[in-house]
C-alpha cells in the first residue's frame, strides 16, 4: 500500500525558520539568488555587499516578498569591517546561525603578467576574507552554544583549471577548499558544520561582463564548453542557491568537511 506523502517532512528538512543567515557578495549572482531563497525558507538575512544600493534593493526586494532582510556594506578584506558586519547581524537579529562566503574577487591576469599587488589582491579577498568572516561568526556561534552552518563558495577551478589567465583566481579557491576542511575538523565539536561548493559555469552578472571583456582568457571554444564538459549546461544562480540551502539546512546535519562539485557534470569528464 503506497505512503501518504507527509509535506511537513520535506518543509521542516529544509526549513530555516526562526534562522539568521549572513550572505556575503549578496548584492548579485549567485549571492542574491541565495538570500532570496533563504527568505522564502523563513531565515533573517543579512544582505552583505560592497555594493551598499544593491544590497539596498536585494534587502527591500526581501522584505516587499514578506521575508526579514537587513544590509550592511563590508569589504571583507578588512578586519574591523567584518567584525562590525557580524555585530550588525546581532543588533539586527540578536544571534548568527549560517554563514555564506560568497563574496569573491576575479579578475583575469596572465601569470607572467600579474603584479605582486594584483595576486596580493586577489587572495586578501578570496582567501583572508573568508578567513576572517569565518573567524568572526564562529565566534559568536561559539558563544551560543548551539552549533551553525558555514557554506564557502570556491570554484571547480580550484581542482580542473577551466580557463586561461585563472592562476591566482583559482589558486585562492584551492587555499578556501583546504580552509573547509581543516576548519571542519577543528570546530565539529563545537556542532558547527562547513563545508563548500564548486560552481562550473554560472549565468551572473560579474561572469558575463567577465566573458565579454577583451582579454579576459574566456575562450567559447576553450575548456570548459567543450562537448561533453557542461553536461546540465551553465548554471542559473537559482540552482546554485538550492544546493546552498541544503548545507545549510537539518537536511544536511550529518555533512561537514565537504567541497561538493556544483557543476553541471563539468568535472566528470
Amino acid at each position: 500500500m503506497p505512503v501518504t506523502p507527509n509535506p511537513r517532512v520535506l518543509a521542516d528538512l529544509f526549513s530555516l525558520h526562526n534562522k539568521t543567515a549572513i550572505i556575503t557578495g549578496a548584492a548579485s549572482g549567485i549571492g542574491k539568488a541565495t538570500a532570496k531563497l533563504f527568505a522564502e525558507a523563513g531565515a533573517q538575512v543579512l544582505v552583505a555587499d560592497l555594493d551598499l544600493n544593491g544590497g539596498r534593493i536585494v534587502a527591500d526586494e526581501i522584505i516587499a516578498g514578506g521575508g526579514s532582510a537587513a544590509v550592511v556594506d563590508v569589504d571583507i578584506s578588512d578586519e574591523s569591517a567584518v567584525n562590525a558586519m557580524a555585530a550588525e547581524a546581532m543588533s539586527q537579529f540578536g544571534r548568527i546561525d549560517i554563514l555564506v562566503n560568497n563574496a569573491a574577487h576575479r579578475p583575469k591576469a596572465a601569470f607572467m603578467d600579474m603584479s605582486v599587488d594584483e595576486w596580493d589582491r586577489m587572495h586578501n579577498i578570496n582567501t583572508r576574507g573568508t578567513f576572517l568572516c569565518m573567524r568572526a561568526v564562529i565566534r559568536q556561534m561559539k558563544a551560543q552554544g548551539n552549533g551553525g552552518s558555514i557554506i564557502n563558495i570556491s570554484s571547480i577551478g580550484s581542482e580542473h583549471p577551466t580557463i586561461f589567465n585563472n592562476t591566482h583566481y583559482d589558486s585562492s579557491k584551492s587555499a578556501v577548499n583546504a580552509l573547509t576542511r581543516t576548519s571542519a575538523v577543528e570546530f565539529a565539536p563545537d556542532h558547527i558544520r562547513i563545508n563548500a561548493i564548486m560552481p562550473g559555469g554560472v549565468e551572473t552578472e560579474g561572469a558575463n561582463a567577465m566573458r565579454s571583456k577583451p582579454g579576459s582568457g574566456f575562450i567559447p571554444q576553450g575548456p570548459i564548453m567543450a562537448p561533453g564538459r557542461l553536461l546540465l549546461g551553465v548554471a542559473k544562480p537559482r540552482q546554485l542557491a538550492s544546493a546552498i540551502l541544503f548545507l545549510a539546512s537539518e537536511a544536511s546535519s550529518y555533512v561537514t568537511g565537504q567541497v561538493i562539485a556544483v557543476d553541471g557534470g563539468y568535472s566528470v569528464g
